[in-house]
């Protein structure tokens, strides 16, 4: 390395300067690349597969990816998927297999963000995981099962990258505090990994920013610049909320519902996403025993798209104690996951004539007839599939329903 080399080595962030080059310099991620670790073994027979590297920010996903290249002598390629698109995969994709066809080097392509990639772009890296072309690693900080296509997942190994210990966060700044000559205080240090909350890339840049202003701060001092306030990752952590929120309304309790939604909307989650978690909420958990809570439900979203935030705050929480406080019932998700379960599993009938265009003359209008309703076969084979649930609307219109047959009869 000259000399302008080492200069512009020196002026790259510390969090890059100090990334790990190998395994064994790898903080975190213990179950996947300690000394037990599945990832470590796979990675030392040699034989790496598709895989889905998941979790917060600042885990080790792009750096682990890295090694993986270099330790098995891949060709590294690195998307991004705000950025690329299908045309990039494509050209990557015939440079791979030229380069294998010419040296035998194959090709490793880190695609960031993939949870960015709509259907269509997914779907365009299926037949190079198929025949070998390019060896993928797709990284999130979304859970894939939630956000990727069953397709794509099929292909590809799930590894979840936690967030780091206060522990692994203070060794890590210990040594770059040391190999540095920074001079940062161990308290300062520890304050930092305990308020980061996992996050490696963003208390090495913390520790950068302390030292390039070159003051003597006291802890005291730090802690009134640096913001403490807890983070909301959109990672399983959101997913964990959000099913807390949805299973406290289920189980009839506005208050744990309620907190729920505050701890994301506090994180700066996407108000839309949790409105539209309410309105699929009141057809599958309330449904029939309170019809009028997909009404409010439904309305609640349109009024948060136009009002936003902050007030938005206030419908979104109408909406979660309406639905937290109404009757529950789940018959019409029922009814429906049968069905489809049936249509998957069994033979389709055929439709009943009479209910075609060519039998129309066959067909009995039930509204010609008293009360609105006739006897007529509306499947060749009846099969039952919903059933009444135990709430005032349901058990009515089963009333209804015996007594209008009981009359055709």
């Amino acid at each position: 390395m000259n000399l302008f080399d080492k200069v512009y080595e020196n002026k790259k962030p510390l969090a890059f300067r100090y990334r790990p080059k190998s395994l064994d310099d790898f903080y975190g991620q213990e179950k996947l690349v300690g000394e037990n670790g599945i990832l470590r073994k796979i990675i030392e027979r040699g034989n790496f597969m598709n895989a889905i590297f998941w979790g917060a920010p600042g885990t080790g996903k792009t750096t682990l990816a890295e090694i993986v290249a270099e330790k098995m002598n891949y060709h590294y390629e690195y998307l991004n998927a705000i950025k690329a698109s299908v045309t990039d995969i494509k050209e990557i994709s015939d440079k791979a297999h030229n380069r294998f066809h010419t040296n035998g080097q194959q090709t490793l392509l880190f695609l960031d963000e993939i949870h960015r990639f709509n259907k269509l772009q997914q779907d365009s890296l299926l037949q190079d995981l198929e025949n070998g072309n390019i060896i993928l690693i797709g990284a999130t900080t979304e859970n894939p099962y939630y956000n990727l296509n069953n397709a794509l997942l099929s292909r590809c190994m799930a590894f979840e990258f936690k967030k780091l210990s206060e522990k692994d966060l203070l060794k890590i700044l210990k040594n770059i505090n040391e190999k540095e000559k920074i001079g940062i205080s161990n308290e300062i240090l520890e304050y930092i990994s305990e308020i980061i909350e996992g996050d490696a890339r963003q208390a090495i840049n913390i520790l950068e920013l302390i030292a390039n202003v070159g003051v003597d701060f006291t802890l005291d001092e730090v802690k009134g610049v640096l913001n403490t306030k807890k983070s909301y990752h959109k990672t399983e952590d959101k997913y964990n909320t959000v099913s807390a929120m949805i299973k406290s309304i289920r189980g009839s309790d506005p208050d744990a519902a309620i907190y729920w939604m505050a701890k994301m909307l506090s994180g700066g989650e996407d108000i839309l996403y949790i409105a539209r978690r309410l309105v699929i909420l009141a057809s599958e958990d309330i449904g029939l025993a309170n019809p009028q809570a997909l009404s409010v439900a439904v309305a609640g979203l349109n009024a948060v798209k136009e009002i936003g935030m902050p007030e938005a705050r206030i419908i979104l929480s109408e909406v979660a104690i309406y639905l937290a406080i109404s009757p529950k019932s789940n018959s019409a998700y029922n009814a429906i996951n049968s069905a489809l379960s049936h249509i998957e599993n069994e033979k389709i009938q055929d439709t009943p004539i009479h209910l075609t265009k060519v039998g129309k003359k066959d067909y009995k209008y039930p509204h010609n007839y008293e009360n609105h309703y006739v006897e007529q076969v509306y499947m060749n084979e009846k099969i039952k599939f919903y059933e009444f649930g135990e709430n005032k609307f349901e058990m009515a219109a089963k009333e209804y329903f015996k007594k209008i047959k009981k009359n055709e009869k």
